[in-house]
C-alpha cells in the first residue's frame, strides 16, 4: 500500500471511530456504547446469586421472572438495556400482581396472596432504587407541552408529554403523568 493511501486510511479509520459509537449488527443484541449507563439492570444478577445463596424464594422468584422477560425482549427490537426501560417492566409487573391480589382474595386464597405481596415487596425494592423525575419537574415539562399547542385535550397532551419524556430519556412514573396532565388540563 502506498503511503498516501495509507495516511488516508488511518484518517478516515480514526475519524469514523470519533463521531460513530460502535454497535454490533444484530438486532438482538444492545449497542456497545449507551448514553446513560443502567444502575439496577447489571446488578439483577448478583440478586439472583445471592437469593439462591440465602435461599429467599420470593425473591429468587421474582428475579428469575424479571431476568426471563428481559431475556425474552433482548431479541425483540425494544430491548430493555435502561433502568428508563426495566421502571416501565416493574410497574407493570406490580400491576398485574394488584390485580392477581384482588382475584385471589374473591376467591379466598389468601396463601396465594400472602405470596403475591411478598412478590410485589421485592419489586418495590428494586423500583425505589430507581431514580425518577419529581411531581414538579413532570408538571413543568407538561405546562410546556400546553403552552405550545392550540388545541388542549388530554389525550394529546398526554401523547406529546410521553414523546418527550421518552427523547430526553427521562424515568417516571406514569400514573402520576396522566394525573398531572389531567389535573393541568382542567386548569386550562
Amino acid at each position: 500500500m502506498s503511503l498516501p493511501r495509507l495516511i488516508r486510511t488511518r484518517y478516515l479509520c480514526q475519524n469514523l471511530a470519533k463521531h460513530t459509537p460502535p454497535t454490533r449488527t444484530f438486532l438482538t443484541t444492545r449497542p456497545l456504547f449507551s448514553p446513560s449507563e443502567p444502575t439496577v439492570l447489571p446488578r439483577l444478577h448478583a440478586d439472583l446469586k445471592n437469593a439462591l445463596r440465602s435461599k429467599n424464594k420470593p425473591a429468587l422468584s421474582v428475579l428469575r421472572a424479571l431476568l426471563a422477560t428481559i431475556t425474552n425482549a433482548s431479541k425483540t427490537p425494544k430491548p430493555i438495556t435502561t433502568d428508563n426501560a426495566l421502571l416501565a417492566l416493574l410497574q407493570k409487573t406490580i400491576s398485574t400482581s394488584k390485580t392477581s391480589i384482588t382475584e385471589f382474595q374473591q376467591a379466598g386464597r389468601e396463601d396465594l396472596v400472602t405470596k403475591e405481596e411478598e412478590q410485589i415487596s421485592v419489586l418495590q425494592a428494586y423500583v425505589s432504587e430507581i431514580p425518577v423525575m419529581s411531581e414538579e419537574e413532570v408538571r413543568v415539562v407538561v405546562k410546556e407541552v400546553i403552552a405550545g399547542e392550540k388545541k388542549v385535550v388530554a389525550g394529546g397532551i398526554l401523547g406529546k408529554t410521553l414523546g418527550k419524556l421518552a427523547s430526553e430519556d427521562a424515568a417516571f412514573d406514569r400514573q402520576m403523568l396522566r394525573r398531572v396532565v389531567e389535573e393541568e388540563v382542567s386548569h386550562v
